[in-house]
């Protein structure tokens, strides 16, 4: 396992308008960055969209230590950054913001994803067969 790293970063709470340019232009007036990890959505609506948070590394602890006490808390594009060392970030790592995931729509129904996933069937083929027949049946709720 390696030690709680001194040297890596979580920069939390961008703008959706930062890139990666825009940090390192920022984060390389206090030293070196060896490594920058960009985050982006995966899937859904905001797919290839940023997360809103990265992980930063330097060469060394002190050019890490001088970043956190210098960007933590200052303003960038309207936002105040939220600098932690990496090992303290939010568990969500959602730049700072909890957002439940909801399992239950506004209407009180189930969605889709919840009944697919609390559906027990595992790989069976009848177990697939249901979640199509629950996904066509969603479908046809839809439209």
């Amino acid at each position: 396992a390696r030690q709680l790293l001194r040297d890596r970063l979580f920069i939390g709470n961008l703008h959706p308008t930062v890139d990666e340019y825009t940090l390192l232009q920022i984060f390389t007036k206090f030293g070196k960055v060896t490594k920058l990890d960009f985050l982006f959505h995966k899937s859904g609506v905001l797919k290839g969209k940023p997360r809103g948070y990265a992980f930063l590394e330097y060469g060394s602890h002190n050019e890490a230590h001088k970043a956190l006490n210098s960007a933590n808390g200052k303003l960038l594009r309207g936002r105040k950054l939220a600098v932690t060392y990496a090992n303290q970030a939010p568990s969500d790592a959602d730049g700072g913001v909890s957002r439940q995931r909801k399992t239950m729509m506004e209407t009180g129904r189930p969605t889709t994803l919840s009944m697919l996933k609390s559906n027990t069937g595992g790989k069976h083929k009848d177990g697939t067969t249901n979640k199509i027949a629950m996904m066509e049946a969603k479908l046809r709720e839809l439209e």
